[in-house]
């Protein structure tokens, strides 16, 4: 298998095992312990295992029902580019965004560093409209 298709798939079984299932468990079969997540939109940047695990709590403690469905993964050498739609009902309160109790869909298009089987760098912006029109 050429190293693209492995790091997509790597990156397809973290966002499924990580994101959607919340096994903190897996966190360092897909994730370095030097990983660092960059999202200039919710406050900078978190780095090893508990800041992805923060991130991941974050996002579930807004949405209990919270999803992320990835559209597409491309692939060149050791990045990974991921477009998806995160869902979810909107129950508590995030990042200054008052809980609305309303359904939402929004989109992301985040990079991935992969390096020797596992993520060490991604970079996301997030659609942050449907928040805001709740």
């Amino acid at each position: 298998m050429k190293i693209e298709e492995e790091n997509k798939a790597l990156v397809r079984e973290a966002f499924e095992q990580v994101w959607n299932l919340r096994h903190f468990e897996k966190i360092p079969e897909f994730y370095s312990q030097e990983y660092i997540a960059d999202y200039p939109q919710m406050g900078g940047h978190r780095e090893g295992h508990d800041g992805i695990k923060e991130l991941v709590e974050r996002a579930w403690s807004a949405c209990a029902d919270y999803n992320e469905e990835l559209h597409e993964l491309i692939a060149e050498g050791e990045y990974v580019a991921a477009r998806l739609t995160i869902s979810g009902t909107h129950r508590g309160d995030v990042d200054g965004f008052a809980a609305t109790g309303k359904r939402f869909e929004t989109e992301e298009i985040l990079m991935l560093k992969v390096q020797e089987g596992k993520i060490v760098w991604q970079r996301g912006v997030i659609d942050l409209r449907p928040w805001l029109h709740q």
